[in-house]
């Protein structure tokens, strides 16, 4: 795999993992900062695409090579969440606070169409992606 694609889906995988952390309680203290970290994230993410590589993501990769495949494996499942929970889900909130904000009805949830279907997805592809970081790190020589 590419150099810009390696390094995408670990800095996925480091966001994955600190967001792990801001699921604790939620207090305001824990919002600002899941707000900061996700900025940072996507500005990392945007100066990646121009740079095409991280030198602390090339020590990272040297120095622990079985960590940075877990790692690209759980960047990957980030960002599967993304394209198919989160986005949808900012589309369905836009046209829903449109359509209160215009006074007409709701549309009902994209819970009622394959959500359950989605969640199934998301823990199998966590699932595949963890077999094959351990395959990748364990099995394949």
């Amino acid at each position: 795999m590419k150099t810009f694609a390696w390094h995408v889906l670990i800095l996925g995988g480091f966001y994955f993992v600190i967001s792990l952390l801001f699921l604790l309680p939620q207090n305001i203290v824990i919002d600002i900062a899941d707000v900061v970290i996700s900025t940072v994230f996507f500005i990392m993410l945007i100066v990646l695409c121009f740079k095409r590589k991280y030198n602390f993501i090339n020590i990272f990769q040297n120095k622990f090579p079985r960590t940075t495949n877990y790692i690209a494996a759980l960047g990957f499942v980030e960002y599967f969440s993304v394209l198919f929970i989160t986005i949808p889900g900012i589309i369905y909130g836009y046209q829903a606070s449109k359509a209160q904000y215009n006074g007409s009805e709701i549309s009902p949830a994209p819970a009622e169409y394959h959500l359950n279907f989605i969640y199934y997805t998301y823990i199998a592809v966590l699932c595949l992606s963890i077999i094959w970081a351990t395959y990748k790190s364990f099995i394949k020589k």
